[in-house]
């Protein structure tokens, strides 16, 4: 298992997960037990694990149909799904004790009105008659809400994205 370190890394990541439906990653988009790393434009803790398709699975190493090895190991998979009614930061408020305190510390935060998870489904090619894998990106509809400290939240823009698009955004803040 290797772990994405930075923006620029895990968007790379993020890029192949796109690209084979149903693949997990032996790369993480981030550390599942540690805070967000500095360069992500979204603070996500690891209670977003799920939403980011982050797994702790259980593995076997199989012979001659017996198990000779099992293991548990986290994985990272494409199948992003952020849950309508979740807010994000954009930095760590976890120790601060009060709203006030959360707001005077961020500029803004990220509240989901709407969310359809990414699917993929088995689909029979007509042409070819093999069996793909199908991807849809699923939807994230979202409000950035800009803080002032002295006035609380000031100002709000509404977004739509996919899924992907959105784990982009909380990567990179590129909408």
């Amino acid at each position: 298992m290797t772990i994405a370190d930075d923006a620029r890394s895990a968007e790379k990541v993020l890029q192949g997960l796109t690209r084979q439906p149903g693949k997990n990653s032996a790369t993480l988009l981030k550390n599942p037990a540690a805070a967000t790393p500095d360069s992500w434009h979204l603070w996500l803790p690891p209670h977003f694990n799920a939403a980011l398709d982050l797994r702790f699975l259980h593995k076997q190493k199989t012979r001659n149909k017996e198990v000779v090895q099992s293991w548990k190991e986290w994985v990272q998979g494409g199948r992003f799904q952020f849950n309508e009614g979740s807010i994000l930061y954009d930095r760590d408020v976890s120790a601060l004790p009060t709203w006030g305190d959360k707001m005077a510390a961020i500029d803004f935060y990220i509240l989901i009105h709407a969310a359809r998870p990414v699917s993929v489904k088995a689909v029979l090619e007509e042409e070819t008659g093999r069996r793909e894998m199908r991807r849809h990106p699923g939807l994230v509809s979202f409000e950035i809400v800009g803080v002032k400290p002295e006035a609380g939240a000031d100002h709000a823009t509404s977004l739509t994205l996919s899924q992907d698009a959105f784990v982009r955004f909380a990567i990179t803040g590129q909408r």
